[in-house]
């Protein structure tokens, strides 16, 4: 079996309403064609501006070189992650799409603390507010658990309060599945219980967290997609053959990119908690259609 490197995948869901301008400036963004003649599309090009946004955070993402007087006098490796590919489905048709997605190689020498999901969320989401109004409906993450190391400068508890500080009337139902390759170490339904009474402690009541019970698959099978996603495993190469062990839901004060990430982050840690660590895919979704 060929052996992947550690590879971080985040995907971000929902309708996109092309800006009034954007078919008059869009051509400026295409990109030159590759060897082989392909231009590639247009979503890869414009959103390949999240490389350059999240440099501007300090987050290096390539390998750069510092030219001076012709001679190259600096060199930069990547420290947040390191940029493989980037795409999306811009599709004006007002269904579900999988609007971005970025995939990057992570470190491993040294491991590093955590995984970039927030940062690459949070670049993506800016990079699709330039060219339209979004609706943001799910986002997907194949985390590499094996590759990093646990934070322990930093708990994910830390934020319950800043999403508890939110219109405590306001209810967003979302729903959280958790999806991994079988065999020895796997995930699976036999954690949803766990896995969920930990993220519910972690979260102190920002969040609402249902037991698994009706979310759960029925063991063997691979129910559909959630509504606020755009998502086939089986068309990934890292995640062919992954099967969705459990899900639950979860009832929030918000609903956005941010609440998202943590959504994911938790589960995360709950999986660590639980002695998981191998890859797997973790996704938080609208569980209905957006309107």
């Amino acid at each position: 079996m060929r052996v992947l490197p550690p590879t971080v995948i985040i995907g971000l869901h929902g309708v996109l309403r092309r800006a009034p301008w954007y078919e008059r400036i869009v051509e400026q963004y295409r990109g030159e064609p590759d060897e082989d003649g392909d231009e590639g599309s247009i979503e890869e090009d414009m959103l390949s501006l999240a490389l350059d946004r999240a440099g501007s955070y300090g987050w290096q993402t390539v390998t750069r070189w510092l030219t001076e007087n012709g001679q190259v006098t600096a060199r930069h490796e990547p420290t947040a992650w390191a940029h493989e590919e980037v795409g999306g489905d811009w599709t004006p048709d007002g269904r579900v799409h999988q609007l971005a997605w970025l995939q990057a190689g992570v470190r491993t020498d040294p491991p590093p603390l955590g995984l970039p999901v927030r940062p690459i969320t949070l670049v993506l989401a800016e990079t699709l507010a330039r060219v339209g109004t979004v609706t943001f409906t799910g986002l997907h993450a194949l985390l590499p658990l094996p590759a990093a190391r646990r934070n322990t400068a930093f708990h994910q508890t830390e934020l319950a309060p800043w999403f508890a500080l939110a219109d405590p009337d306001a209810r967003h139902e979302v729903v959280v599945t958790v999806s991994c390759h079988p065999g020895k170490g796997a995930v699976t339904a036999e954690d949803a219980a766990v896995v969920s009474e930990t993220v519910r402690e972690m979260a102190q009541g920002a969040v609402e967290v249902t037991p698994p019970g009706a979310h759960s698959a029925a063991p063997g099978t691979s129910p559909d997609s959630p509504p606020g996603l755009d998502l086939d495993l089986g068309r990934g190469v890292h995640t062919e053959g992954m099967r969705e062990a459990f899900r639950f839901g979860c009832t929030t004060r918000e609903w956005s990119p941010d609440l998202a990430v943590w959504l994911v982050e938790l589960a995360a840690d709950a999986l660590r908690t639980a002695g998981r660590t191998v890859p797997v895919v973790v996704t938080a979704s609208l569980a209905l259609p957006p309107a």
